[in-house]
């Protein structure tokens, strides 16, 4: 955790070589492999620093809630610092969706309405689903996917925010 991650075509690269074994530099000079798509980013975190995080936060999200100088505070809707946002949209029934984001992005709110609707008609319409665990959904995983996809694309001073 910590270090950047450099991806092409969605394989992960370490060193020269992509997670699956491809020279790097050999398939750069394949012409027949463009267009390329590099990206850089982080570890993903394991599935126990995830809860780890989750739960870090869902205590400050309490705290801030009680804390509050304004009377019935719904928490934490917004963290902000110089290099990310930190975004949180708590519906009704308590589920909390928690986005990070380039401090410049836009459209992060419909964002989370769009990641909520995708919650509703691909995890909690699913009859193998439970509550608090896991989603394991491929039509939710392509559709999420999708959702930030698109919000990748609107790109830092999109439409909205």
């Amino acid at each position: 955790v910590g270090h950047a991650v450099l991806a092409i075509n969605g394989a992960e690269v370490n060193g020269r070589f992509t997670a699956d074994g491809k020279d790097v530099l050999e398939f750069l000079g394949n012409p027949a492999n463009y267009p390329v798509s590099i990206r850089f980013g982080r570890h993903r975190l394991s599935s126990n620093e995830k809860l780890m995080l989750a739960s870090m936060f869902h205590s400050l999200f309490a705290i801030g809630s009680q804390l509050s100088p304004e009377v019935g505070s719904s928490g934490i809707e917004m963290l902000e610092t110089d290099t990310f946002k930190l975004h949180c949209f708590q519906t009704l029934t308590g589920i909390k969706f928690v986005v990070l984001a380039d401090p410049r992005q836009a459209g992060i709110d419909s964002l989370l309405r769009k990641i909520y609707e995708i919650y509703s008609d691909f995890a909690l319409k699913n009859p193998f689903y439970s509550l608090e665990m896991p989603i394991r959904c491929e039509l939710f995983d392509q559709n999420l996917k999708l959702a930030l996809e698109v919000a990748e694309k609107a790109g830092p001073f999109g439409p909205g925010s």
